[in-house]
């Protein structure tokens, strides 16, 4: 069998889809996505890798952060997640968050990072805006 560029990524949104409860067909993951199933089959056979539309699409409908969906997919390297204090080194988002940030949950400080960091790789995939 031939090695395809994009097995890995093929691999883990193949995890991702077995992995919900009940388990999601190919068939309605495309539906829930706007695609073929035999679209979702060759990103699940490594043969294509979606676009950034359909990768967020993918991300809502298997309720993986968007930031995983894409680091996965090869559009952000593994490079160490900042700090909090880098997340969070906006004054007006550190006041905001003075006297709530320790009243967050693991999870909800996780997601509010996930975003800050999704956002800010947004910024720099658009220079000059």
């Amino acid at each position: 069998m031939p090695e395809w560029r994009y097995e890995g990524f093929g691999r883990r949104l193949k995890a991702w889809r077995e992995a919900m409860h009940p388990a999601v067909t190919q068939k309605d993951l495309a539906r829930k996505v706007g695609v073929s199933d035999g679209f979702i089959a060759h990103i699940e056979t490594g043969r294509t890798l979606p676009g950034k539309k359909t990768l967020r699409a993918l991300a809502r409908a298997l309720g993986v952060p968007e930031l995983e969906m894409f680091r996965e997919a090869g559009y952000f390297s593994e490079t160490p997640p900042p700090s909090d204090e880098e997340l969070i080194g906006d004054p007006e988002l550190r006041l905001f968050f003075r006297d709530e940030w320790k009243h967050l949950s693991d999870d909800e400080r996780e997601w509010f990072k996930g975003f800050v960091r999704m956002i800010k790789m947004r910024r720099r995939e658009k220079p000059g805006e």
